[in-house]
């Protein structure tokens, strides 16, 4: 399921309540494929959610947690958020104001861990394309687009790096 979430660019608490819609139909729709395909479905919500694995909106209204456990106990539909422990080493896909984000995440369902859904995790997410994606001297991503009146730089990418996880069948 893929999602771009409402930016930040308003303000980070401003905002904020249309992250958290966003995250409520992100679980909404969540809740409906478990109740049509089960418990052990196999289900992957990625992309820029604008906001980090710790905001409310992943926890509270998305159900992304840090932890395998709620996911596991099934009781709730809660989603492993495979970048909570790279945004606690500090690390970011995006990066603004001298400080690194992990904007981007990928989160998964309990049918990918157990592998009762006929695929299984294999491995840790990682963050792609730092070496060949980044900016000379800061390590931040290499924007295409530099913004309105700016020249645009042929070699960037994005201002956000790609992430990646891999899945095996079983």
């Amino acid at each position: 399921m893929g999602n771009h979430w409402p930016s930040r660019s308003a303000g980070q608490y401003e905002s904020e309540p249309f992250r958290i819609m966003a995250a409520e139909t992100l679980a909404y729709w969540v809740e409906r494929i478990h109740e049509i395909h089960g418990d052990d479905v196999a289900l992957v919500a990625l992309g820029d959610f604008n906001d980090e694995p710790f905001s409310r909106s992943m926890t509270d209204y998305a159900l992304a947690t840090a932890s395998r456990d709620p996911v596991l106990r099934g009781r709730n539909r809660y989603l492993l958020n495979l970048m909570a422990p790279l945004a606690g080493a500090g690390l970011g896909s995006h990066h603004f104001d001298g400080r690194w984000n992990m904007l981007d995440q990928i989160l998964i369902s309990r049918g990918l861990l157990t592998g009762a859904s006929g695929f299984q995790l294999a491995g840790d997410a990682v963050i792609e394309g730092r070496d060949l994606m980044a900016r000379p001297g800061s390590g931040a991503p290499r924007r295409f687009g530099l913004g309105s009146g700016k020249n645009v730089d042929v070699k960037g990418f994005s201002d956000h790096f790609p992430e990646g996880v891999r899945l095996v069948g079983v």
